[in-house]
């Protein structure tokens, strides 16, 4: 017998949720053919097959499951079965209640409990039902208090390493973007895929790696720096299931329409909720998007193991002097958030400059 183990896919977890089983229990599968869905607290992940053979399951759809845990074993033709190898798929039960397993997996994801899953009154329960009763909030069982989702832990827990651990400052610039629009247009045309001011800021950024190699780089100790071989651009992406920042790799040596191309198929898998591990991972530098037309300022937090954050806020219409008169502008805030343990002001504000520059000669683009 040949067995199966999770590998180690996220470093800050412990443990994963064995979402769904992708070959029968019996079936014999082929080297590369997948076997299993494993959600971590950022993304599912498709494992595959290494080996041919019988599949033979050790655990059950929904499921928690360690790195390192036997979850089958894949048998070779004629081989004998241990006892009690397999586990019945399918569908498990809290109480009187019936679970499917993509409804247990974001019961764990979002931590429900039990008691409130019956306040639905419903025998058996889909990821549909979960998903509308979590839109209102949990009430605790101590009176006044309202249990946060797991997802929304998790990143309360990065939010507060970030600032324990990195001495942030902060400092932003107004861009005019009163020509991108018409520009964005004919860029867009030009390479036959969606090109925004999102896109242009993210390949901006990347761009600068070279003249500002610390803003790209990873503290490794106090005093020392690794300086990055490529500007890998974290991107933020909520398309209402989730706040996801999947990696733009190499931006600065790739062209504008490939960027724009990638951050068009990572908006696409956001919509599936598809991503896997290896798309989140590796950036050393993130741009965070923050389209609601009323914001006009935000400050990001420096993810641990990165010296900066960029946020692009929401373009804004305002009055402006002219020749003539008066005219309307747009423009944009976009700020910037470093570990001043590595960064100075001076050099932040370089480095918006030279970004504000790219943004604000958009001609540049199409030459």
């Amino acid at each position: 017998m040949i067995e199966i183990r999770v590998p180690k896919l996220n470093n800050n977890d412990t443990s994963y949720i064995l979402v769904e089983w992708l070959a029968a229990d019996g079936e014999a599968v082929a080297i590369g053919d997948p076997l299993v869905v494993v959600e971590t607290s950022k993304t599912a992940e498709e494992l595959l097959a290494e080996d041919a053979g019988i599949l033979r399951r050790v655990v059950a759809e929904g499921s928690d499951c360690e790195p390192g845990q036997l979850i089958a074993r894949l048998q070779a033709p004629g081989e004998a079965v241990p006892q009690q190898v397999s586990v019945a798929a399918g569908q498990q039960d809290a109480g009187e209640i019936v679970i499917t397993a993509p409804a247990r997996a974001l019961i764990e994801e979002l931590g429900v409990s039990a008691e409130r899953l019956r306040t639905l009154g419903k025998k058996v329960i889909r990821r549909e039902d979960v998903e509308a009763l979590t839109r209102a909030p949990e009430p605790d069982a101590r009176a006044g208090l309202v249990a946060l989702s797991k997802a929304q832990r998790l990143t309360g827990d990065v939010v507060s390493r970030s600032h324990q651990t990195i001495p942030a400052a902060f400092t932003a610039v107004k861009i005019d973007v009163t020509g991108t629009a018409k520009l964005t247009r004919d860029l867009s045309k030009h390479a036959r895929t969606l090109i925004g001011l999102s896109e242009l800021v993210v390949k901006s950024v990347a761009d600068q790696r070279a003249e500002f190699p610390l803003l790209f780089a990873t503290l490794v100790e106090p005093g020392y720096v690794r300086l990055a071989e490529g500007a890998h651009v974290g991107v933020t992406i909520d398309v209402g299931k989730g706040l996801f920042i999947p990696v733009v790799r190499d931006a600065d040596a790739r062209p504008l329409d490939s960027v724009a191309r990638e951050l068009m198929d990572y908006r696409m898998t956001a919509l599936r909720g598809s991503f896997r591990e290896r798309d989140l991972e590796g950036a050393n530098i993130a741009v965070t998007l923050h389209n609601d037309g009323a914001i006009t300022l935000a400050i990001p937090i420096v993810y641990p193991g990165h010296v900066c954050a960029l946020s692009l806020a929401a373009t804004q219409q305002e009055v402006a002097p002219a020749d003539d008169g008066f005219t309307v502008r747009q423009t944009v805030q976009l700020g910037l958030a470093f570990d001043h343990r590595v960064v100075n002001g001076r050099d932040a504000a370089m480095f918006l400059g030279a970004v504000k520059q790219m943004l604000e000669t958009p001609r540049r683009w199409l030459e």
